[in-house]
């Protein structure tokens, strides 16, 4: 009977697991708030970039249309919005900054789970 409760258990955290911390790299955080649209809100979407042979999450400037599927998190003076249907490597979505082949910095999530 233990087991089951504790396959249960575990069943219901997974459901109803919220991301509740966001792990950005400074140079990431202050690339974002210049780039920000007066809200500070940024949006890891699930559309992935080829950096240095390794997929990326993307991560847009701007609230999502529609909110409901998504955590909220504030950190380092922005809003990130992150889709529940993603998962993470150790369950926290690390934002770093990357180059882009057409010059310039893009922004993107390494960790994410596919």
């Amino acid at each position: 009977m233990q087991n089951r409760a504790q396959k249960l258990g575990a069943f219901l955290v997974s459901v109803l697991a919220l991301v509740v911390s966001v792990n950005i790299a400074p140079d990431a955080a202050e690339m974002l708030l210049a780039r920000g649209e007066g809200d500070n809100a940024v949006r890891i979407e699930n559309v992935f970039a080829c950096v240095g042979g390794r997929s990326v999450a993307m991560v847009r400037n701007g609230s999502p249309e529609d909110t409901a599927n998504y955590d909220v998190v504030e950190t380092m003076g922005l809003v990130v919005y992150v889709p529940r249907s993603m998962s993470f490597e150790d369950d926290i979505p690390r934002i770093v900054t990357f180059p882009r082949r057409t010059g310039g910095r893009g922004a993107g999530v390494p960790n994410t789970r596919r």
